[in-house]
């Protein structure tokens, strides 16, 4: 029998709810968690001015900084993938996958190496990542291309363009290679306070705007010609979303690097727990921000006192999931 709506809007509801509750209990654990914890009301106080200096330090100053990158490059990457999947109807059609995160941080580094400001390397984050769209939608060759030919030329133009990156840091000077490097991996606990204000500052308007197209999303679902009769030009609706998306993927590099994988695993484990049939947009950033923050609390404890980039433990977890969604892929087109 088929949930009515109302049932359906109850899970979705409590999802939502639960996701968002999720990313805010892990968020104090985190803030708590390290060589030295604390407990939650230590952390509170810390919070409010009200702790010893030296919990202030270690909680507000060290340790917020990462928690707060973990969560908005994770909510970024989480509706950028289900943008992007929905935009390619491809469930290997996250910016991780076509080169557009690897673009956007070839952008900051060219910008980073000429020595300007956050504002600048924010700029050439996103035009970087604008570019690598470009390329992929040029060596398509059309707009209706199919989604698998474009998936297939985003990897070989990401695979160059991290070529590229790593080139750029061997070659730049010692200083400048050392935060490259290390801003590529992911390695949140060295989150510039000035890229990560200016992140924010971003996030939250392209936030919004992803959620006012969401009517637009679900509708471009219907197929261009339905989408048309329905009074929504899906050119320019597919234009603005795209747009919207790459703005997310480059906000989500300026603040924590081309993390990947995150954005190709957000919207699929959201469309699950919803049980919807379309890739739901807030809860895509939400199942992001906790995956992200939890990958970080991995990489931070599993082997202490080591502390691993996030974006290897990402990795590690995201190739299962890569290789159970091509799995799932071919199944279904082997089914008659």
């Amino acid at each position: 029998m088929t949930p009515d709506r109302g049932s359906m809007s109850a899970r979705s509801l409590a999802c939502h709810l639960g996701l968002a509750i999720g990313c805010l209990g892990l968020a104090i654990a985190a803030l708590g968690l390290g060589r030295t914890a604390f407990a939650p009301a230590a952390i509170l106080q810390a919070l409010a001015g009200e702790s010893p200096a030296a919990t202030r330090l270690v909680v507000v100053e060290w340790r917020l900084p990462r928690v707060a990158a973990a969560l908005c490059a994770g909510a970024a990457l989480g509706m950028a993938g289900a943008l992007f999947q929905t935009l390619l109807r491809n469930p290997l059609g996250s910016p991780d996958v076509i080169g557009c995160d690897a673009g956007a941080f070839f952008g900051a580094i060219l910008a980073l190496l000429a020595g300007g400001s956050v504002a600048v390397v924010a700029a050439g984050a996103f035009s970087g990542g604008l570019a690598a769209g470009l390329l992929v939608y040029v060596a398509a060759g059309s707009a209706r291309t199919a989604p698998s030919r474009l998936i297939l030329i985003g990897i070989a133009v990401g695979a160059g363009l991290s070529a590229l990156n790593d080139w750029l840091i061997m070659v730049a000077p010692l200083d400048t290679a050392l935060v490259a490097a290390s801003w590529r991996q992911g390695a949140l606990a060295g989150v510039d306070p000035a890229r990560l204000v200016l992140g924010i500052a971003l996030l939250a308007p392209l936030l919004l705007l992803g959620l006012a197209g969401s009517r637009s999303l679900r509708t471009l679902e219907l197929g261009d010609d339905k989408a048309l009769s329905l009074g929504e030009p899906a050119g320019r609706s597919r234009l603005r979303l795209g747009l919207l998306g790459l703005g997310l993927t480059a906000t989500a590099t300026l603040i924590a690097g081309p993390v990947g994988f995150v954005a190709l695993i957000a919207p699929q484990a959201a469309r699950r727990l919803l049980g919807s049939p379309g890739l739901p947009l807030t809860a895509s950033a939400l199942f992001g921000a906790l995956f992200l923050l939890a990958s970080d609390c991995v990489a931070r404890l599993a082997f202490a006192p080591r502390v691993l980039p996030v974006g290897a433990v990402t990795a590690c977890l995201g190739g299962i999931c890569f290789v159970l969604l091509l799995l799932g892929i071919r199944r279904r087109e082997a089914t008659p």
